[in-house]
């Protein structure tokens, strides 16, 4: 598994060295400037997920026509609906069939940059799926089966603040804004560092030790490094997705055969 490892690795390098590029050369609007990330982005998650998903960007509506704003990249569901126009573009995205939510900022070394992130990750959280994907709901505890209803959301960064002063940052806001826990972001995925995760309840830790760092909820930085895409896809794989499953996808069994690396916890949730 050494070679795709390596890919994953390499895919690291590329990204950034895109970034990067479009960074220095600016050519375009700033708008054309961002929908490049945002493809090179969308394009790496679609290659990771089988041919029956779609990655796109759009606005989620729930059942009860909550909507979020536009978002850079999002993980459909086979079960969506292939609600089209003649640009395959979407006009209508179900939260009953959106598995994720990514929001590219490369620069999060920015408080204003910081804050937008933040602010597209609660209008995500205010849509939420009409019905649970767990399938036991009587073995799973009542904050399980809520967090469930849902849809992940991690930003995705090239820069930013010292890791304890992105966790302060994020934490500050949300005590600021009395933000719901469920309304909170699941991760920073942050190019070559690894990714500040969110883990809302001490049930979904899957850590294999002991607290602080395992059976306990806060946020923990998880040490990918290089490896950070690996990260990321696992984090994706062990979400909930929008509907039932009744077996693990190939990819996040192969990722969590390869993928280990080192975790630090930062603190409590807000």
């Amino acid at each position: 598994m050494d070679t795709l490892l390596n890919i994953l690795k390499s895919e690291c390098r590329t990204i950034n060295e895109e970034f990067e590029l479009a960074s220095e050369q600016g050519e375009g609007t700033s708008q054309e400037v961002a929908d490049f990330r945002e493809n090179v982005v969308q394009d790496f998650i679609g290659r990771y997920y089988p041919q029956s998903y779609i990655v796109s960007k759009g606005k989620i509506t729930d059942l009860e026509g909550n909507q979020s704003n536009s978002i850079d990249c999002l993980v459909l569901n086979p079960a969506h609906p292939n609600l089209t126009d003649s640009k395959g573009k979407f006009r209508l995205i179900f939260s009953d069939g959106c598995d994720a939510a990514i929001e590219v900022k490369p620069d999060l070394a920015r408080s204003d940059e910081l804050t937008r992130a933040l602010e597209q990750g609660i209008s995500v959280k205010k849509t939420k799926r009409s019905k649970s994907p767990i399938l036991l709901e009587r073995r799973s505890p009542k904050n399980i089966m809520e967090h469930s209803l849902y849809i992940p959301f991690y930003v995705f960064c090239v820069k930013a603040f010292d890791v304890t002063k992105l966790y302060e940052q994020i934490t500050d806001y949300y005590r600021r804004n009395k933000t719901p826990l469920e309304h909170q972001i699941d991760g920073v995925v942050i190019l070559n560092t690894g990714v500040l995760k969110h883990i809302k309840h001490s049930e979904l830790n899957s850590y294999d030790a002991l607290p602080p760092i395992g059976k306990n909820s806060g946020w923990y930085l998880e040490k990918w490094g290089e490896a950070t895409l690996l990260g990321l896809l696992l984090n994706l794989g062990y979400s909930y997705p929008s509907s039932p499953t009744t077996a693990e996808p190939i990819m996040t069994r192969i990722l969590t055969h390869i993928g280990k690396t080192g975790i630090e916890y930062l603190g409590i949730s807000t």
